[in-house]
Parts: structure tokens; sequence; C-alpha cells
């Protein structure tokens, strides 16, 4: 199957050298053949290096939420799922909450006096208008009065007198 890639493919040949080492490393047997079991093994490894989120606060954010709510629930629920014998197995939590799941929520990138928003089917382009919205959307996110005061004195600060680059 690789051979005849290559021939189609000839650019891909450094990728598919990297076929054959995936397939030693899973072969456990050295029978230079992959059973079921190994297949399944290898497809997993690859499945969980492929389905790996993308490393942003949205993520972040909703990972903590997920995190904090089923800590609740796992700690409100103690005794009952002790008394059940449920808490000695290792994959115990499964009883309180479900697998986390990602919601993408879209992406906005402020580029100076500008921002560009993606939320899924609808891409905006645009000036000032579009960096207000953007700074109420940053704005909302904020977990504190503190931080919200804070991000506000700053872009007042920097609205009134600009950036200061003399430190760069």
């Amino acid at each position: 199957m690789v051979q005849s890639i290559k021939k189609k493919m000839p650019m891909t040949e450094n990728h598919l050298e990297k076929v054959r080492e995936l397939f030693e490393l899973f072969d456990s047997d050295k029978d230079d053949a992959l059973t079921l079991n190994e297949l399944a093994i290898l497809l997993q490894q690859i499945g969980n290096k492929i389905t790996a989120l993308p490393a942003t606060a949205q993520v972040a954010s909703q990972q903590g939420k997920y995190l904090g709510k089923k800590l609740h629930k796992l700690a409100k629920q103690h005794d009952t799922l002790a008394k059940n014998g449920l808490l000695d197995q290792s994959d115990g939590d499964e009883f309180v909450a479900r697998p986390f799941k990602y919601s993408h929520m879209g992406s906005l990138a402020y580029i100076g006096n500008a921002a560009v928003f993606d939320f899924g089917k609808v891409n905006l382009m645009g000036g000032l208008w579009a960096m207000y919205a953007w700074r109420s959307i940053y704005f909302s996110e904020q977990v504190s009065t503190r931080t919200r005061a804070l991000l506000m004195a700053d872009w007042i600060i920097r609205g009134i007198w600009g950036r200061d680059l003399s430190r760069l």
C-alpha cells in the first residue's frame, strides 16, 4: 500500500517512512504483521494525538468550569459513593459526571485598532466597532471586579497616552 502511494504521490515519501516505524513499534510479537489488538492500540494512540484540544484560554476556561462542577459533585456525593464501593474504582468519577466535551465558541483576534471574529459560519472583520465588540467580550470574561477595573484603567491610560514602547 505504501509503495503504491509513493508512486502516485512522491512528495509523501518522507511521511510514509514513519509508517514503517509505527508499524514496528506496535508489532509487539515481531511477526511482521499487526494483529487486530495491535492495530486497535495503534489507532487508539494515533486518535489520542489527533483529538488533543488546542492550548487556548477558551479550552482552559471550559475545562476549569467542568472540573470545578465535577469536584463539587464528587465532594457532595462522597459518602454515597464510598458506601457503594465506587470510590475504589480508578474511573469512579464517571458516576458523578459525563466526560468533558469541548464546545468551540469561536475565535477572536485583536490587531491594533481592528478585530477579526470567527463564530463558526459567521466571519466578521472590522475597524473601530469590531475593536469595541472584542473589548466588551474580553471584559465580560474577566473573573473578578478587580481585574475588570485594572483592565479598564489600562485601556483608558493607553487611550490617552498611547503605548509606552520605550522599555522594549
